[in-house]
């Protein structure tokens, strides 16, 4: 070795960790200009156009922010997109080493140690075939100095009511009158004295003005009525009904994250309001008037037909309060690297369902009150409503540690602890019903949970450090834990993730989980609601608009759960270009809970005692809380491939004479092999591809492309025709459904980037204008019968009355 030259310096290297990142390596990264390209307003919008390169089963990923886990801090969620620095995509394995359930991706956000920004949003939203209009404001205030952040977001809402008159739908049955009028019982001639006062045969007679009003002295006489003989008064029964109803919303959310001696302390306030108002119809009622009743100056018998009360349609309203409160430390306590939260939620709820007047009830009131008068204004009280009040909060506790055991050859082997508590106190009122039945239910529960975890995350063999040289990257994650609930017996759950890289190019993954499942709160105690729903009644092959009963179900039961997943990914050009990943994936489900499903004539014969129908064999409720389910048995194969172009690579950014344009494509293949349900015991099962009306492939596709003040994305999603066996077992009473091919557009321009306006005052500076277009080609799922006829209730208006929407928002950067 030649000696060292005297003017020769010492050669220092210094390696550290880049800022932000997180204790498990990145699968993918997107930098701040492949970001900017999607044209996200908020964090979360970004999470959402990333999904099909984060996790295509669309499932929400784990988030950790500077590559801490950010447990009950949402407020992240709401940062401008623009506050990131990178966003990580985490390697599967990541979902062990932060306590979470194998399988779930986990995204590290890197927020710029830098950032303050004020943002102010508006937007409108409407159907292209009209009919609705909606709006919407925003305030949001981000800064961010090192450690240090806050945030805080204001927003306002609201949607017109979508009514059932703005599209060509067919009417309710009946007869629709806005004043009310009298009529013979045959239909025939009211009274001969009266067609000889009017001049004219009289077959039927509107209410006096008078005496709807309230102002008539006395009985009305056959001249009274005379004067409006023939006289009726039809409307359109469908512009008393809303399809969709008119909604308010206001929330604040504000959260603060600063140092805490070794700590870091995030504390997150939010409240909400969320209101509704729907018409569900004109409610007319038919009630005899006897001849010699008090109230009738006619020889014979007559039929009453009148409206409630003019054109006061029935109501539906549903009214919301929430508060929250969180509280997030991350740190470490000697070796353990530590995460704990709590967070306390209150909510208060009211909903009034009218559905109907109460027929018996005034059919009485004639027979046997002299002072009712039938002509005139009635009480609210004759009508027929169901009323309910809920309140409910929740406190929950989480503290995760974790801690490396020991350094092997392969890399350090982590044990991971959490545990979890919680309880949940719910108080609901409920009055009212379809019988006129004014009685009160009251129910309070209580119920507490704890669960925990432990996970053991083993490395066996790193790729030119440790193991043989043709095993690659190999390790292995074990986990086992338990939970138990008030009222039901600890459940508990084990599960084992191994993941290989024979080739820095591969990834071979594979997880097997055997769960013990029990139902959850809302499943066992949320409160009863009762709405009324538009379905299709497949033994009557009619639309049907039953009474539809959701929330608790006391009486589930829990059950257990089996599940196999392989994977494969293949990044053949070495690094985020391009990847291709292939997927299987088996559950079994046994004795668990589940939704109602669609109401077919196998779910109905299976569940006799949750349909209630009339003597006609009408459609008239339908209890559509969670059930328990025998088995349950899925298996599918999934595929895709992710394309991205664009990216500099290291040292490359900064040679850049201009900003790069950004691509990126993905396609999303899902095959389902298997999807048997078996409701009880003793009865045949449900083949849901064959016989189900459930698609057996289902192929989504996302295209981007732009750069930093420009850009559009397109979106496409394509399911297979499926089949609904009918009443009958044969081939006339199957039903077919063909899914449409669905497409969604949205592109976003910022004048000031692309004009060069940046720095420099004016309205177009700081200015983003976006289009969001759903259904672009007005695309709707199509129905019919095996001979080709659309059933009733499946025309074009009927399935999806909204069709194509157009949003157009501006945002101003201040």
């Amino acid at each position: 070795m030649p000696p060292r030259r005297a003017d020769e310096a010492d050669e220092i290297v210094v390696t550290a960790d880049r800022y932000g990142e997180a204790k498990v390596a990145a699968e993918s990264e997107f930098d701040e200009e492949e970001i900017a390209s999607h044209g996200a307003d908020s964090i979360q919008d970004l999470l959402t156009r990333l999904s099909p390169f984060i996790d295509p089963s669309g499932e929400e990923p784990v988030i950790l922010v500077n590559g801490k886990p950010a447990g009950f801090d949402r407020s992240i969620l709401s940062y401008p997109a623009e506050a990131l620095q990178r966003l990580a995509v985490l390697k599967p394995e990541a979902a062990a080493q932060y306590g979470e359930p194998a399988g779930k991706r986990v995204v590290n956000l890197v927020l710029k140690k830098h950032f303050s920004t004020w943002n102010a949003d508006a937007g409108v939203d409407f159907p292209t075939a009209g009919g609705q209009v909606g709006g919407k404001l925003s305030v949001n205030r981000t800064a961010i100095d090192g450690d240090m952040r806050w945030n805080a977001t204001a927003r306002i809402g609201a949607d017109s009511a979508f009514r059932k008159s703005a599209r060509a739908l067919p009417p309710r049955d009946g007869v629709f009158d806005s004043v009310g009028f009298v009529s013979a019982p045959d239909g025939g001639e009211i009274d001969p004295a009266l067609s000889l006062i009017a001049g004219e045969p009289v077959t039927a007679v509107a209410i006096p003005p008078e005496w709807l009003a309230g102002a008539g002295a006395g009985v009305p006489g056959l001249a009274h009525f005379a004067a409006t003989a023939n006289a009726l008064h039809p409307v359109d029964p469908n512009a008393y009904e809303t399809l969709q109803s008119s909604r308010r919303t206001a929330s604040l959310a504000i959260g603060v994250t600063r140092p805490l001696g070794a700590f870091t302390a995030s504390l997150n306030l939010n409240a909400s309001r969320n209101s509704s108002d729907g018409e569900r119809g004109l409610p007319m009622v038919s009630v005899l008037i006897p001849a010699g009743s008090p109230w009738s100056p006619f020889a014979d018998d007559v039929l009453l037909t009148r409206p409630f009360a003019g054109e006061r349609a029935l109501r539906n309203a549903n009214n919301s309060t929430a508060l929250g409160a969180s509280l997030t430390l991350n740190g470490s306590i000697g070796s353990w690297q530590t995460n704990f939260g709590i967070n306390y939620a209150r909510n208060w709820a009211s909903n009034l369902l009218e559905t109907g007047v109460d027929r018996a009830r005034i059919q009485q009131a004639i027979a046997a009150d002299a002072a009712f008068d039938p002509y005139g204004p009635w009480d609210e009280s004759l009508l027929l409503a169901t009323r309910g009040r809920t309140r409910s909060e929740n406190l929950s506790a989480r503290l995760n540690v974790r801690k490396t055991i020991i350094d092997l050859p392969a890399g350090p082997m982590v044990w991971n602890l959490t545990a979890n508590a919680s309880r949940n106190r719910s108080h609901s009122w409920q009055e009212g019903g379809n019988d006129g039945d004014a009685g009160a239910v009251e129910r309070r529960t209580t119920r507490h949970q704890t669960s925990g975890q432990m996970t053991l995350s083993l490395p066996i063999a790193r790729r030119g450090e440790a193991g043989p040289a043709w095993l690659g990257d190999l390790s292995l994650d074990l986990s086992a834990s338990t939970q138990a609930m008030t009222g039901s017996r600890a459940q508990k759950r084990y599960g084992a993730n191994v993941s290989w890289s024979p080739w820095s190019i591969v990834q071979l993954r594979g997880s097997i989980d055997r769960a013990e499942a029990a139902p959850s709160f809302d499943q066992l105690d949320a409160p009863i609601e009762t709405t009324v729903t538009r379905v299709f009644d497949y033994a009557r092959q009619e639309v049907a608009e039953p009474l539809w009963i959701t929330g608790g179900n006391p009486d589930l039961r829990g059950g257990s759960r089996q599940s196999v997943s392989l994977a494969a990914t293949l990044r053949p050009l070495g690094g985020q270009a391009l990847t291709l990943n292939l997927g299987y994936r088996q559950s079994v489900a046994k004795g668990g809970v589940a939704g109602f499903p669609e109401l077919t004539p196998a779910i109905e014969a299976a569940f006799p005692e949750r349909v209630t129908r009339d003597a006609e064999g009408r459609l008239v409720a339908v209890d559509a809380r969670a059930i328990n389910i025998a088995r349950d048995t899925d298996a599918e194969l999934s595929s895709g491939i992710a394309l991205r172009l664009g990216q500099a690579r290291a040292g490359e950014r900064s040679k850049a004479a201009t900003e790069p344009l950004q691509f990126s494509v993905s396609i999303n293949h899902r095959y389902r092999l298997k999807s048997e349900l078996l409701t009880r015991s003793g009865l045949p099962a449900i083949d849901q591809l064959r016989a189900g009306g459930q698609s057996r492939h289902n192929l989504s596709m996302q295209l981007s492309v732009g750069k930093r003040g420009i850009g559009a994305n397109l979106s496409g999603n394509w399911s297979s025709p499926g089949r609904l066996r009918g009443a009958a077992d044969d081939a006339d009473a199957a039903f077919r459904f063909k899914p449409p091919l669905t497409f969604n557009l949205s592109a976003f321009v910022e004048p000031d980037r692309l004009f060069a306006l940046s720095g420099k005052k004016g309205a177009l500076n700081g200015l983003k204008i976006s289009v969001d277009v759903r259904n672009l080609f007005n695309g709707y799922r199509r129905v019919t019968l095996a001979d080709g006829r659309v059933p009733s209730g499946y025309s074009r208006n009927e399935i999806d009355p909204l069709g194509r929407t157009l949003s157009l928002t501006a945002r101003k950067r201040f």
